[in-house]
């Protein structure tokens, strides 16, 4: 029994919080993308990625997670058909210090939680005898990148790096910062080399406060489909730390092309199809792939459209 409620989603207070230290961070003078920050406590993590028809965007995942600390990286691939797991192993052939395990996920239906159990499962297994032990796990997908967005990089490395090392914080909130690759002449554009490269727009304020989150491992937490929060949190909220208010974000970068956008609908009805998942989850997908079969192209180009305009205006 405890004296305090289980959480399973996010308590109201800590969004308008979270949404509150954005929409000031991102106001201000000090906002910048800066990706070229390192923390070490991330030496102690793992970066677990769910992955399909990725390839536009893999390369410069991986090797973003890698600059900010992240050593080991626990990858399911999705049946990719487009050169994704040929990037992987690249990565893995560029940085042999990155210790990159990628296994083939022949199961095509959506089941993402229970895959992302299955595979940090695994990961504490396998890592049993490794000789820096693992103490927390972070899920991503590959159009998520974990952003400091100040230019005071020295402050926020300092603030990440000690809540990482706080054994009092078991569980850390990161906020979508929704993205548009975007010319300064506001044309769409590909994802550059590395994201420092690359041409982006980022939201002016938080339009929906939609989390991503990482915790501490052996404190039995496991997260829910998306990996927006965890089945059960029955710690104080004192044990959860919002990290737009350490100046990192979650740059989100959903639609980035309109063949992009075609896969990812496709892709995802083929999954959401083949579980047994009721209709509610991925609802907006099965909107999107039920106007793209009625408009073809032109919805798609709608929906990149959309979504520039929205990280662009107020």
């Amino acid at each position: 029994m405890t004296d305090h409620p289980v959480l399973t989603g996010l308590p109201h207070e800590l969004s308008e919080r979270a949404a509150l230290a954005f929409n000031t961070l991102r106001a201000g003078t000090d906002w910048e993308i800066s990706p070229q920050v390192s923390v070490p406590a991330l030496s102690k993590a793992a970066l677990l990625l769910l992955v399909k028809d990725e390839a536009d965007i893999i390369s410069q995942n991986l090797q973003h997670h890698y600059q900010l600390g992240f050593r080991r990286f626990f990858i399911l691939d999705n049946n990719s058909t487009d050169g994704t797991t040929d990037l992987i192993i690249q990565f893995r052939h560029d940085y042999p210090d990155a210790r990159v395990f990628c296994a083939f996920d022949y199961q095509i239906a959506y089941y993402q939680a229970s895959k992302m159990k299955a595979l940090e499962q695994f990961m504490l297994l396998y890592l049993e005898h490794d000789e820096t032990p693992v103490d927390w796990v972070f899920f991503v997908d590959a159009d998520e990148f974990i952003t400091c967005c100040t230019q005071n990089t020295e402050q926020a490395v300092e603030k990440f790096n000690a809540i990482l090392e706080d054994p009092g914080i078991s569980m850390l909130v990161f906020n979508w910062a929704q993205a548009a690759l975007v010319s300064p002449a506001q044309k769409p554009v590909p994802f550059g080399p590395t994201l420092g490269e690359t041409h982006l727009t980022v939201w002016p304020k938080m339009k929906v406060n939609v989390t991503k989150i990482a915790y501490r491992l052996r404190q039995g937490l496991s997260p829910v489909t998306g990996n927006h929060f965890v089945e059960r949190f029955d710690q104080p909220a004192s044990a959860i730390r919002i990290m737009t208010e350490a100046e990192f974000c979650m740059l989100h970068f959903p639609m980035r092309s309109k063949e992009q956008i075609r896969k990812k609908i496709e892709n995802g009805m083929t999954a959401l199809k083949a579980s047994t998942l009721p209709d509610y989850v991925g609802e907006h997908w099965r909107t999107y792939y039920s106007w793209y079969k009625q408009g073809g192209d032109n919805v798609l180009l709608g929906l990149l459209r959309d979504h520039i305009r929205s990280c662009i205006r107020p």
